[in-house]
């Protein structure tokens, strides 16, 4: 790229580096040329593909790589930006769209991006998703990839276009789809770089430079309804409105170009949960052009490419197994961040028994291979025992010697008084997690100790748990199955307990569902009255009411849940409410051994993800329920850190 002349007499190579600001810098194109040219063995032109960005409607371009190869189309180079990069470089590291669309679905995008504060110029860390995606598929490098590639940024320092032909795989990965405020910049080569799809959706002028035989994967967005008076949306259309005239401004300018539209525009960018209707869409907008896409033959999948794919074949089952066990992957390289911190117990299934606070405040973060750690400072709400609103610090550590191994420790200290002494909360345990079949089947082993220790009384409640706990989900199954059995010890009392809970869900419909679930704790030794726990999964008007009642406490709950696909919620294209499950229930916890009556409530819940652009989400559960018989009403509200 040398001097270019435009119209006006400028020369963009002069000194000014205004002017410059037209011509992008090229990193690796000698060797990308040389790549394209081993790849047709100079007896054609070379076949390109853009895939333009698009944030979660770039999953589209999975079924059109799939309908390209029925065709015998395998593309001899790759442009792309934004989320198409991210499509464009698994597929050119030799990834089938099977293998893609696999890799993509058992994995919770969501859980990867972590909330930070932007003291880097980002809101969310990307470096999960690329410590999960290094697991996968090893130390990669743009220029040792099986199809050449060229992935298009913008840069803060210089403000030019950088197009990028060789480097770190992930380095590269992350600078494709910096999105300006929601992910850091990333530093390259003296570059601070950002997504390229923020000046055009559609490098198609990028890949014409190498080839007059071009096919483009296009996912424009194009959603009604959007309120045009929020300051959010305003802004987000006003940056749509030149990315998008750039691309169209591409098309128009080489109508050669087979443009496979991908219908997929009224979808949300934040629609990562949509991946399969995206992928369709994407297959049958590609599947259109079926006429067209016999001039754009290119030999199809080589038996290297081949023999890459059978390679992923074998090793990518052996990655996600571990990754399903606990959702992490060991990090390359140390990590620390800064983040707000919140910690909810006390919740609905909470596997901790004696903490009923919720933790808020600010602290960092660090992570670097099997450990991660925390610390942080702020304040603790007792919202069962008083609501006193105190001083708090929080520290934890988890360590992963084997994958199917976690070892876990924390410390909440609380200053509720004037005594310099703080009480403490100590809890640390050990799982091990062992799924199986490739769904949701698992067995999980677990072991925790509990205590609380202040100034006054020195060490006090202590509570051991260990359970088994075993969970059969797909398979064939037309719903779930959860069963668990465990013992307890009681230290100050010196009591022992065996507990046992039993889950059930029936799914005769996709998005309806029947639901049972029962538990009973039994207490051992003679003395022994049963606990129940604020934390147990049971509607009631007072859990410490049931406590200590008598030998033995049991619970049952049955429900109907409906749960709307359909049933999403924007707040500015900012925050996303979905996974939205309504019920209608019914709870029962009986005390046997004690004179007192049995505690009913019949209820409604609501529960929901509530997301950050469809990445990092929260647990929101809101319940009411009524005792029938003492005519009492209760309302309890959740918010849950995934």
């Amino acid at each position: 790229f040398g001097s270019r002349i435009y119209a006006q007499g400028i020369d963009a190579a002069s000194g000014d580096d205004l002017l410059k600001a037209a011509v992008p810098i090229v990193y690796g194109e000698s060797a990308f040329l040389e790549r394209m040219a081993a790849r047709t063995g100079g007896t054609r032109e070379a076949v390109g593909l853009v895939l333009s960005g698009g944030s979660a409607r770039a999953f589209a371009h999975i079924g059109v790589l799939a309908r390209l190869e029925e065709a015998g189309i395998v593309p001899d180079f790759i442009v792309a930006n934004s989320m198409g990069s991210i499509i464009g470089l698994l597929y050119a590291a030799g990834l089938s769209p099977a293998q893609i669309g696999d890799l993509v679905s058992r994995t919770d995008i969501a859980s990867l991006f972590d909330p930070v504060l932007p003291l880097r110029g980002g809101i969310l860390d990307p470096g999960r998703f690329s410590d999960l995606l290094r697991s996968y598929l090893g130390e990669l490098r743009l220029e040792d990839l099986p199809i050449p590639i060229m992935i298009a940024t913008e840069d803060l320092v210089t403000k030019r276009e950088i197009r990028i032909a060789e480097g770190d795989f992930y380095t590269v990965m992350e600078a494709a789809y910096a999105l300006p405020v929601y992910f850091p910049p990333v530093a390259y080569r003296g570059h601070l770089l950002i997504d390229g799809g923020i000046t055009n959706l559609v490098p198609l002028g990028m890949a014409r430079e190498y080839s007059g035989r071009v096919i483009v994967s296009s996912t424009f967005y194009d959603a009604r309804g959007l309120n045009l008076r929020n300051p959010l949306v305003i802004l987000n259309t006003s940056i749509d409105i030149g990315k998008r005239r750039a691309g169209v401004e591409d098309l128009l300018a080489y109508p050669d170009a087979l443009w496979i539209r991908c219908s997929v525009e009224s979808f949300s960018f934040m629609a990562f949960d949509s991946m399969d209707a995206l992928v369709a869409e994407g297959y049958r907008s590609a599947d259109a052009q079926s006429d067209s896409l016999a001039a754009f033959q290119s030999g199809g999948v080589d038996p290297a490419l081949a023999a890459v794919r059978t390679r992923y074949w074998r090793e990518l089952p052996s990655a996600f197994l571990d990754w399903s066990r606990f959702g992490r992957a060991p990090s390359v390289n140390p990590v620390v961040s800064m983040t707000a911190a919140v910690d909810s117990f006390c919740y609905p299934g909470d596997p901790w028994f004696l903490d009923d606070s919720l933790f808020a405040g600010v602290g960092a973060r660090f992570r670097y291979g099997p450990a991660q750690a925390s610390l942080a400072g702020g304040y603790d709400w007792q919202a069962w025992s008083g609501g006193n609103l105190v001083p708090a610090a929080s520290a934890s550590v988890a360590l992963y010697p084997w994958p199917a191994i976690e070892l876990e420790a924390v410390a909440l200290a609380r200053w509720p008084g004037d005594d310099p002494v703080p009480e403490v909360y100590l809890r640390s345990g050990v799982i091990g997690a062992f799924p199986w079949g490739g769904g949701g089947s698992r067995l999980a082993l677990a072991s925790h100790m509990e205590q609380i220790a202040d100034s006054e009384n020195g060490t006090g409640a202590r509570l051991l748990t260990s359970s088994a706990r075993i969970e059969l989900d797909g398979a064939g199954l037309p719903g779930s199955l959860g069963l668990e059995l465990g013992h307890q010890f009681d230290g100050p009392g010196n009591d022992h307990f065996a507990f046992g809970s039993i889950a059930v869900r029936f799914a005769p419909l996709p998005e309806a569902s029947l639901r049972a679930g029962g538990l009973t704790r039994i207490g051992m030794n003679a003395g022994a009255l049963a606990p129940f726990y604020r934390s147990d999964p049971y509607l009631n008007l007072d859990p410490s009411s049931l406590s200590g009642k008598g030998q033995t406490v049991a619970a049952g709950s049955l429900s109907a849940v409906w749960e709307p696909s359909w049933l999403k919620l924007s707040l500015g294209e900012l925050i996303l409410v979905r996974r939205v499950a309504l019920s209608v229930l019914a709870d029962g916890v009986w005390t046997i051994g004690a004179d007192d009556e049995p505690s009913l409530v019949a209820g409604l819940s609501l529960a929901c993800d509530v997301s950050l652009i469809g990445l990092q989400s929260n647990y929101l559960l809101a319940q009411v329920g009524l005792d029938p018989r003492s005519g009492e009403f209760l309302a309890r509200l959740y918010l849950v850190s995934r």
